[in-house]
Formats: structure tokens, sequence, C-alpha cells
């Protein structure tokens, strides 16, 4: 049992060493023999074990990550070139974004940017709150006709430096992500880090109005003050730095869909900025995945850039 966990620990480093890879430049060429490379792994091997570790085959995993992340431009940057989110996304050839775009979505990018994100956006969230068991079902609620929108706090662009941290992805935005960092504290507790000195940090990959809460990702980050190397499972990677929207806000579970959506869908589009290709991250004071009041407390940052 030992040794096979040991395994499944080291795939799981070893794939994340690709994810890291993947994320952190969509329009890379990412090929199959330059990620296999980075995981250490012959092209066959890599490819059969990143399928069980993710579920999806590595053509299909970058495939959605870069269409899900272009649907996302085409609303938040809503000034920019259709050419050129597909270009930032990993297209290089407006027909062949097209065309992957209509098959994944449904519609062309250009009517998406129009009126196709909200027409999918509320089916699914009638599909979403029909269940009283859904944890966001009051947000896919209040939220289906684009009523509720609480008051945003102030938003204050910062120059941020780049952050090395040990990371485990979780796939859903559920109550289970409590668990993910009782495992990462207790990671960094067996290595020597003084856990209450580091700060916790969550990224958010997903668009909750348009991925359901449970294939929403997110990744539990813990910083490090010191060169580590992954272990165990957990990875280490750096976030990026450079131009972010910050602001600080407070509540308890699920009230950060409605901070995101805020920023995302209203703050933005109307701003001097645009969002980049990289996920927002939240960086937390209190975390009310493992504190017993339930209450959060944080800063949400968002990476932007100067709208050219």
């Amino acid at each position: 049992m030992g040794l096979r966990r040991n395994t499944s620990y080291e795939h799981q480093e070893r794939i994340n060493e690709a994810l890291y890879l993947i994320h952190a430049d969509l329009s890379a060429a990412l090929d199959i023999n330059s990620l296999a490379k980075r995981a250490c792994y012959s092209p066959y091997h890599f490819q059969r074990i990143f399928k069980q570790n993710t579920g999806e085959s590595v053509h299909d995993y970058i495939r959605r990550s870069r269409l899900e992340w272009a649907a996302n431009l085409l609303i938040y940057n809503p000034e920019t070139a259709i050419v050129e989110i597909a270009t930032e996304c990993g297209f290089h050839s407006n027909a062949s974004f097209n065309h992957a775009f209509k098959a994944f979505f449904g519609c062309s990018p250009s009517v998406w940017r129009k009126e196709g994100f909200e027409q999918r956006s509320r089916s699914l969230k009638a599909l979403w709150s029909a269940s009283e068991l859904n944890p966001h079902r009051k947000y896919y609620v209040d939220t289906l006709q684009d009523n509720e929108r609480p008051l945003l706090p102030p938003v204050t662009i910062k120059r941020l430096t780049s952050q090395p941290v040990a990371y485990i992805r979780h796939i859903g935005y559920d109550q289970r992500i409590g668990e993910v960092w009782a495992r990462l504290l207790d990671w960094g507790s067996g290595h020597g880090l003084d856990v209450e000195k580091q700060q916790m940090i969550a990224l958010h990959h997903s668009n909750p109005d348009l991925i359901p809460f449970d294939r929403c990702r997110y990744v539990a980050c813990l910083t490090l003050p010191a060169k580590t190397f992954p272990s165990d499972g957990i990875g280490v990677m750096e976030i990026p730095g450079g131009l972010h929207a910050c602001c600080e806000a407070e509540g308890v579970f699920g009230d950060l869909l409605y901070l995101m959506r805020n920023l995302y869908m209203h703050w933005l589009p109307a701003s001097d900025y645009q969002a980049r290709s990289i996920p927002p991250h939240a960086r937390y004071q209190e975390n009310h995945f493992i504190n017993r009041s339930g209450k959060f407390r944080l800063e949400f940052c968002i990476p932007v850039s100067r709208k050219r």
C-alpha cells in the first residue's frame, strides 16, 4: 500500500509539472513531446498517466482550457479583437478557432460575445438552481437575470511580485476544499514550515457562471520562504507577478462568487484595464474552509494589463 501511494504521489508531482507549463502560457505550442519531457516521461507513458490523473487526454485538456479561457476573455475584454484573443489562447488560425469554438459552445465567438454567453448562462443556471441540494443554488437564482449585484468594494491597482508556493489542485467549488487545505497544512508542518507565518492563497481557474460548481478548478497554495522540492503529491510552482486589480472582501462560503462576477462582468469591461490569461487568486487573511467561524477575509486579485 505504501509503495502504491508513493507511486501515485510521484505521478501527481510529475503531471503537476506539465499542468503548470500548460497554464503558464496557453498561447504556447504545448506539444506532447515537450510536456512529456517536462514531466520526465516518455510520450506514451505521459499520455496514459496524464489521463489517469486528470480524467482527460492531453489534447482534450489543453483544448478545453484554451476554449474556456477564450470564452471568458470574449466577455471580460469586449474591446479586444477576436483574432487577438484566439492567438492569446493558443489558436494561430482564426478559422480553426471559430470551428473549435462553435463545436464546443454551439455558436461562433462573435455571437457568443453579443448574446450567446448570456443565453447559455441563463439556461445553465435555470438547470443548476433546480436542485435544492446544490450548495450554490442561491447564487444561481440571484444572478439568473443579473438582478443581484452587491456593492463592490474599492478596487486598487497593484504591482505584485511573483510568489513561490506549494499547492494542491482540486476539482469542485465545494466544502471538500477544507480537506485539501488540511492536507496542505499538514504537509507544510511536516516539512518544517511555520505554517502560521505563511500565506494561504487560492487560484480560481473557472468561471462559475459557465462551469458547474462540481467542475470548477480550485488550487490551494501555501507560500514558501525558501526553495522547496515537490513531495508526497504536493506540487511547487510560482504564482506570476505583475499588474493586478485587487479588492478586499469578507463573507462566508459562496459569497466570493458574487464578487468574482461583479469584478469580471461589470467592473473590468468598464475600466481602463483588461484581463490577462492568468487565473485570479485570493489571498486569505482568514480562511473559511478551515476556521471555526466559517467566515473568510481576503484580498481578491485579478491579473490585468492596461488597455491599448
